[in-house]
């Protein structure tokens, strides 16, 4: 059991992602009444600032820990979310080598990046435009310091939904250049594209977690069902998972959270979305092509890379052949690109594929080595063409030319990272281990010879294409015409950050390898791949190695050579771009006197024979279209919709308008049942009811007059009327009749009375 590390910065950890998430909101509804001018760009300054030295505090220390003290440190600063029975979901921050070293470069690319735009962005920046980078850098680092994947996904779906309002951020135009797409289209393709990739990653968590819940019911009371980074792996570890479930499963799985992994990260075949990415300003194209979104999805890998370990090789092949079809697709691509974004998007693309060869062939330290140093010089590449686009006005290298005399900041930045990127730098020595480990796992996997191969021919490309770019944006004579003018002191000062960081690095790595080549035991402190795979993989780092590394150099220095003969505009041998011409064209003034001159014209007068020949064109033309797999997805989709459209409309008329003449005839055989109901049952019924009503009626008044009227009112009035007129006749007024009267009356009682008592029988 390692001793446990106590980390004096560990607790100001959970500062770095809060402080830039509390800035956007700060920015959003008060930058507009404070630092006008900027919008709001120096309180964005203040939160990534502020964010950067909390990293570098957190980061510094433990690096130092680690190198000095040879500490194990894997320290999670974690609180109750919430909890629903055994499950419970923590937030917090998971600190070891993988989340501060990656964090550290998000987080310094990110404060560059804000600097930068207080000067690009100051006539078409805002408020919204700085909330939405902080928020965006913010969540970058939420998912690097993620304890579990949950929060990892939260900080995952953050960073997709402000990557489409970045991307999108011009929305409101109504032209834009030939060839590029719209900013709404290109954001709206960018999130959709990723979303499916969100998708697999998605089920791939779910079916993570059912499996803990498995081990969790075989152990119950030892083992809890969890999202945890951490206690998934110890379960993988301590062999509960494996004693349950198939590795094959696991491959499955670790399938699902690639398939994340390719729609962020723009593998093949979800690369797509990131050439129209570029719609957006330049400075977020650095910040998603160098720090974030991009790197997101090679992090996710190393993070749950003990997934990947336990499943079946192949999940690992797969990666691999994946992330060698795409090295070598986007780099051949770049090779025709004339965009100066575009060019580097497509770097970005094939840089994303030798990453994921790393980790295909079990170098996981290693493609974390490259996320570390292309972030570095692809930021600064982005930036410095942020410089060139702002300085001479267009986005067209073929429109470029000349731009040396006139910026004299940003082509010596721009050759530094152009260099990098090629393989003579800091670039170099990540790049060379990912091909050695490649070459390396060819006895395990000879399909891996594929890869190995693909990783040397991009390495070529790479050098070819970068080497184009900036032979042609930067010596020789300004093919455009605009007035060229170098950027003021926030858009370069970072510029030379970003290379003197890349320089430094250079020769961090120079010195470490002389110390592990020689034995020299203070140089080897330098020797960071050593040190990356001893942190992350828990083994021992290989030392370099000198056959992979002279052959990459030789491929490398072709490159760049054929690059020089094909495009360095030499005074007496300039390029121009004809627009009706399908390749470039030569002027010559005067006949070259130099050597160097004639192999020139020659290379290039063959190559522009060869461009210009219908085989040659169709080429040009599968490049330019890469590969023709946008309108492949196109086709698909129109496809997909005209057969949609077509089963919609044979179920409409098949079905639903079958369904509604039934309907509507069943409807009008109810409406004739229930019109001859109506006429038949009630109306006859409302008749005889009519008619039997008239006779009670009839009745009832005949009874009324004959009976009660006359008969009963009238009768009785009458019997009164005769009785009153007879019983006048006794009132005759004598008393002696009255007393006669009275004696019958008494003598009439008497006999009744006695009739009654039975004295006389009847």
């Amino acid at each position: 059991m390692a001793e446990e590390v106590i980390l004096i910065f560990g607790n100001f950890a959970i500062l770095i992602p809060i402080i830039p998430i509390v800035a956007s909101f700060i920015v959003l509804f008060i930058g507009k009444y404070y630092d006008k001018k900027a919008h709001g760009n120096l309180i964005a300054l203040i939160a990534t600032g502020g964010s950067l030295i909390l990293t570098l505090l957190v980061s510094g220390e433990i690096i130092f820990r680690l190198l000095f003290d040879h500490a194990h440190i894997e320290e999670k600063i974690v609180t109750t979310w919430f909890q629903v029975g055994d499950v419970k979901v923590e937030i917090g921050v998971l600190l070891d080598p993988l989340s501060v070293i990656v964090s550290l470069m998000v987080a310094l690319i990110a404060f560059l990046v804000v600097v930068y735009s207080r000067s690009y962005m100051s006539h078409e920046g805002s408020p919204r435009y700085y909330a939405e980078i902080n928020m965006f850098a913010a969540a970058m680092l939420t998912l690097c310091l993620s304890p579990n994947f949950i929060q990892l996904f939260i900080g995952w779906e953050l960073m997709g939904v402000c990557s489409y309002l970045l991307i999108g951020y011009f929305y409101e135009k109504e032209v834009v250049p030939e060839g590029q797409p719209h900013p709404a289209s290109a954001a709206k393709k960018a999130f959709l594209t990723t979303k499916i990739g969100d998708i697999f990653l998605f089920a791939g968590i779910i079916l993570l977690y059912l499996v803990t819940v498995a081990a969790s019911q075989r152990y119950h009371g030892i083992y809890h069902p969890s999202f945890d980074f951490i206690e998934i792996r110890h379960m993988i570890e301590a062999g509960v998972i494996p004693g349950i479930f198939d590795p094959g499963l696991f491959a499955f799985i670790a399938l699902l959270i690639f398939g994340g992994a390719v729609g962020k990260s723009a593998q093949f075949p979800l690369h797509v979305w990131l050439p129209d990415a570029m719609a957006g300003p330049t400075t977020v194209s650095c910040l998603i092509h160098s720090a974030t979104m991009v790197k997101a999805g090679i992090f996710l890998i190393a993070r749950s890379y003990f997934v990947f370990e336990f499943a079946d090789s192949n999940a690992l092949l797969i990666v691999a052949l994946i992330g060698g079809i795409t090295a070598i697709m986007a780099g051949s691509i770049a090779l025709v690109q004339t965009d100066i974004k575009g060019i580097l998007a497509f770097s970005t693309i094939s840089q994303l594929g030798y990453m994921t060869i790393g980790l295909g062939v079990g170098g996981m330290a290693v493609a974390i080595f490259h996320v570390i140093n292309h972030g570095i010089f692809k930021a600064l590449l982005f930036l410095s063409a942020g410089s060139v686009i702002h300085g001479s006005g267009t986005q067209d290298i073929r429109e470029m030319g000349g731009l040396k005399s006139h910026m004299p900041d940003t082509w010596k930045v721009m050759a530094i990272g152009s260099l990098s990127l090629a393989g003579f730098g800091n670039g170099f020595f990540s790049k060379d281990a990912i091909i050695s480990h490649a070459r390396n796992h060819i006895v395990h996997e000879p399909l891996i010879a594929l890869v190995w191969l693909s990783a040397l021919i991009t390495a070529f490309l790479t050098a070819f294409y970068i080497s184009r770019m900036w032979f042609l944006v930067f010596p020789g004579e300004n093919r455009s015409g605009h007035d060229i003018h170098e950027s003021d002191g926030w858009m370069t000062k970072p510029l030379w950050i970003l290379a003197i960081v890349s320089l430094v690095l250079a020769g961090i790595y120079s010195v470490g390898l002389i110390g592990s080549t020689f034995k020299i035991e203070l140089f080897s402190l330098f020797n960071i791949e050593h040190h990356m795979v001893e942190w992350l993989e828990g083994g021992i780092g290989p030392v370099f190695d000198f056959e992979t590394g002279s052959t990459s150099i030789f491929v490398t220095t072709i490159g760049i050579a054929l690059a020089y003969l094909i495009y360095y505009p030499r005074a007496k041998a300039q390029i121009t771009f004809p627009k009706d011409e399908p390749s470039f064209k030569i002027d010559v003034p005067e006949a070259p006197s130099d050597r160097i001159t004639n192999i020139q014209l020659k290379v290039r007068s063959f190559v522009r024979g060869v461009k210009a020949s219908a085989p040659g064109r169709g080429v040009q033309l599968i490049l330019e279209n890469g590969y023709y797999i946008d309108t492949l997805y196109l086709k698909l989709v129109h496809l997909f919709y005209e057969y949609y459209c077509e089963a919609m409309n044979w179920i409409e008329k098949n079905v639903f308008d079958r369904a509604v003449r039934l309907t509507g005839r069943i409807g009008f055989a109810l409406c004739g049942f229930s019109k001859w109901w109506d006429d038949t049952v009630i109306d006859g019924l409302v008749r005889l009811t009519g008619r039997a009503s008239v006779a009670l009626c009839s009745l009832a008044k005949a009874t009324d007059e004959r009976i009660i009227d006359q008969g009963l009112i009238r009768g009785s009035a009458k019997g009164v009327m005769k009785t009153g007129r007879y019983m006048s006749h006794v009132q005759t007024g004598v008393v002696e009749n009255y007393a006669l009267y009275s004696l019958l009356g008494a003598i009439a009682i008497i006999i009744i009375g006695l009739l009654m008592a039975g004295v006389f029988p009847l």
